[in-house]
């Protein structure tokens, strides 16, 4: 019946309202999980309107028995018209027994007239909790025909566990019932803090988003974490999660539960992701996926999205607590089924993720084996390098030499380069004995001969040849990019490869086609692709390019196609097809959610930050540095390249200039041991714009370094992409080559080549900086004067007469006024005097 709700509560505005707005509807009906606070929240907003209100809790029993059910709406319905005697007959009538379903017809026809003739159709509100527990299936099958009955100003309150029947399709297609979940019930944010601080509890605002992330905004846990912290401001998600949550999911849910469900529930608990076929394998049922549902319908602490299942958190706390605590060797027995269970699906990762936790070392060892398959969805380099460092000891080293195969990989694509030159040594030595523990060395030992960077394209062309492909066919596909977006600078950057002979060329093609099939052929054609874009020859880049992608199938690896789409893509942004080159990115995003490869989402990330730099973008600088960027002043890893190049790009956009350098002279020492030509040459560039920003003349060292190590390839692009902000520099280095006393290496027809590809592409990209002057820069009033005149389009002549200079005074005052505004002619000048309001502000 009513009851009244305690009046220490947090205030829930936002879902008061949406009440207030939808109590206009016949039907309300409110569905979650227990704990998520429906009759809470009910209580509270029937405690703030006037309207006469009633309540009918449904138990187990009145559940299974239409005369109790019908007994108690009746009832209710006097609560709210205790004058009404016609009401009170049939309420207390000696047949109600006998015929309930028609005594209920008949009260409610009694209520809706009292309440139209004797209370001028006052508004009403009944509310029917725990309604999942109606299990009668006579009583479902009327309570819409019976709902219908009710008067037009009463508002119906239906909260439940589980999701509304068919029963009330009809009313949800009229737009007379309203349906509310998890959504709407959960506290947000704001509601989190103003809850702690009700009862006295100050939250920070990381401490709120934690406890938001630990609990979900479920009602239950906000309770549980505020007793389990024993009166103290700190909290306690061990006490949430041992002595209370789990007390209460016991009481209320678990044992109400028969033990066919509790079994099957913990057979499957030791999965994040459940699917059909998992929990048939490890509760030995057939009918696992129409369980699954079930609980779903009973918005049983779990979810679905296609034919993925999951836990909530806490439910899965709940269950690995039970495990743990009272029964070890089953859950060591799982966690060894479901490894092998995620063996046989050749998910290798996973399966030894779960040999790990089981201790299973033979399980490990097998899993690792064959690792290099990235069909796993949960394969990103980041993780695999993980489970390695985590799975793999001494102790296995020693047993399973060739697992050392994992470690070297381990250590390249992290970065570790004297650890993984020490280790290739030592694997050099002891590969004939691996071959007898796992054939598959064969292929890894190709891979690490092509990874290892101290090895000409002479020397790994005259390996490949020594190798039977034929034999290998069919072997799984390691990553060869390690999720880089380029494949000409990817797991080995392929420049030595393009100025190699036509005889090392073919063999080294005709390698990676036997080995990769029709994957290689894509590989190849990325290559070429990415290396005549390197040379500004867009139009053999786009063919490559195209070529590559038309030969893409569905059953290619995600990386695969992903490198192919990311040239492609680049190849339209350098050809300043913006919205061609977007059209290609939201294909590569949309392949990466289908083909569920979100480990390479962050360089597709990456790069789209990176696009958004070319104009100098604040905004994105600061997100990219808040959400995404890697620690400048860690190590840096190098399977994440792309990224670093990103971050050191953001620094530069926000003039964090020796950020920038700091970052980016780590990554130049990392790209010069790993042998590394084309991000050498990048890490120079923005080790010059970093420079020259800080007004220092240093900034000509790492850029004449860049376009000395650029004209052994005829590389332009990479300076391009920059746009305006290598202009005045390369003009000036134009000036500086041309004197006769000029004894460096710089090519001048290299140097004025890439100088014109960058001004055609500053009509397209503002650069990293936007033409920002330099921090603190102050004119004197006189140049203020002659940039004044300027603006208005005198020449330099007409500007020495007005202000009684020589022209050779002017043409000083005009060396000056350039180099502060890192311009390298008057038309730049003026556009940028114009753009900066530098005679405004000065």
């Amino acid at each position: 019946m009513e009851n009244k709700a305690t009046a220490s509560r947090a205030p829930r505005t936002a879902l008061m309202k949406e009440l207030d707005a939808l109590s206009q509807k016949r039907i309300v009906y409110i569905h979650a999980p227990a704990g998520y606070g429906k009759s809470f929240s009910v209580r509270m907003w029937l405690e703030r309107i006037s309207y006469p209100h009633a309540w009918v809790s449904v138990n187990e029993f009145i559940g299974r028995k239409p005369v109790e059910f019908c007994e108690r709406l009746v009832l209710t319905l006097l609560m709210l018209q205790p004058k009404n005697t016609a009401l009170k007959e049939i309420a207390t009538h000696e047949s109600f027994a006998i015929s309930p379903f028609k005594f209920l017809r008949r009260a409610l026809n009694a209520f809706s007239t009292f309440n139209l003739f004797e209370l001028g159709g006052q508004k009403n509100v009944i509310v029917i909790d725990d309604i999942h527990l109606l299990t009668n299936a006579a009583m479902l099958n009327r309570l819409s025909e019976l709902i219908y009955e009710l008067p037009e100003k009463v508002t119906l309150f239906i909260l439940s566990r589980t999701k509304p029947s068919q029963s009330f399709s009809e009313f949800i297609v009229k737009d007379q019932a309203t349906v509310l979940d998890v959504d709407m019930l959960k506290f947000s944010e704001s509601e989190i803090k103003s809850f702690f601080a009700s009862r006295s509890r100050k939250l920070t605002s990381q401490q709120v988003q934690e406890i938001l992330a630990m609990t979900g905004g479920w009602a239950i846990g906000l309770n549980a974490l505020l007793l389990s912290s024993n009166g103290n401001l700190k909290y306690n998600i061990h006490n949430l999660q041992s002595k209370y949550l789990n007390t209460f999911i016991k009481k209320h849910i678990w044992e109400k539960w028969d033990d066919n469900r509790r079994n099957f529930l913990l057979r499957v608990s030791v999965a994040d992701e459940l699917t059909p076929a998992f929990c048939n394998a490890m509760s030995g049922r057939k009918d696992s996926a129409e369980i699954l549902d079930g609980l779903v319908r009973e918005n049983a602490f779990i979810s679905v999205s296609g034919n993925v299942y999951r836990f909530h958190h806490l439910f899965q706390d709940f269950l690995e607590h039970i495990l743990v605590n009272e029964n070890k060797e089953l859950r060591k027995k799982l966690f060894r089924e479901a490894g092998d269970w995620f063996y046989g699906a050749a998910d290798y990762y996973k399966a030894v993720e779960y040999y790990i936790e089981c201790g299973d070392k033979k399980g490990i060892m097998k899993g690792l084996k064959l690792m290099y398959n990235y069909n796993s969805p949960y394969a990103s380099i980041e993780d695999t390098a993980d489970i390695i460092r985590r799975s793999v000891d001494d102790s296995l080293l020693e047993e399973y030499p060739f697992l050392l195969e994992t470690v070297i990989w381990a250590d390249f694509v992290e970065g570790c380069g004297t650890e993984f030159e020490r280790r290739l040594n030592n694997y050099y030595k002891v590969f004939p004995k691996n071959i007898l523990q796992n054939p598959l060395s064969i292929l890894l030992l190709i891979m690490l001969r092509v990874l290892d960077y101290r090895n000409s394209w002479a020397d790994i062309t005259k390996t490949l040849n020594n190798f039977p492909f034929k034999s290998l066919a069919g072997a799984p596909t390691p990553s060869v990019s390690q999720n880089l977006p380029f494949f000409h600078r990817s797991y080995r950057d392929f420049s030595e490869y393009m100025i190699e002979t036509d005889k090392h060329k073919k063999q080294f093609v005709n390698a990676v086609t036997a080995l990769f099939g029709q994957e290689g052929v894509v590989m190849i054609d990325c290559i070429y692709a990415g290396f005549h874009y390197e040379k500004g020859d867009f139009d053999k880049a786009h063919q490559y390019a195209i070529t590559a992608n038309a030969n893409v199938t569905d059953e290619f690896a995600p990386e695969i196609k992903f490198c192919a789409q990311m040239i492609l893509a680049a190849v339209l942004d350098a050809q300043n097809d913006r919205d061609g080159a977007q059209r290609i990115l939201e294909i590569a995003e949309r392949m990466i959610e289908r083909n569920k490869a979100f480990y390479l989402y962050m360089n597709l990330q990456s790069y789209q930050f990176r696009l958004q730099f070319q104009d100098g973008n604040e905004e994105s600088a600061q997100d990219w540095l808040k959400n995404y960027a890697s620690d400048p002043y860690a190590v840096p890893v190098f399977y994440k390249l792309h990224q670093h190049f990103t971050t050191v790009r953001a620094y530069i956009v926000m003039q964090d200039y020796n950020t920038a350098i700091l970052f980016a002279k780590k990554l130049l020492v990392l790209c010069e041991q790993y042998h590394r030509p084309l991000d050498c040459i990048e890490a120079n560039i923005l080790l010059a714009i970093s420079y020259w920003k800080k007004g220092r003349n240093e900034a000509f060292v790492p850029l004449e370094q860049a376009i000395i190590s650029a004209q052994k390839y005829g590389y332009t692009q990479v300076f391009a992409n920059e746009g305006a902000e290598l202009s005045t520099m390369l003009h000036k280095l134009q000036k500086r080559i041309a004197q006769k006393d000029y004894t460096g290496e710089l090519l001048t027809a290299q140097l004025k080549i890439i100088y014109i590809m960058v001004l055609e592409r500053a009509k397209f990209s503002r650069g990293l900086t936007r033409g920002k002057v330099k921090e603190n820069i102050k004119f004197t009033e006189r140049q203020k004067e002659v940039m004044k005149y300027l603006c208005e389009g005198l020449t330099h002549k007409a500007i020495g007469e007005k202000m009684g200079l020589k022209p050779s005074a002017v043409k000083s005052h005009m060396i000056l006024i350039y180099k502060k505004l890192d311009v390298s002619n008057g038309v730049d000048a003026i556009i940028k005097i114009r753009a900066l309001d530098v005679l405004e502000s000065g």
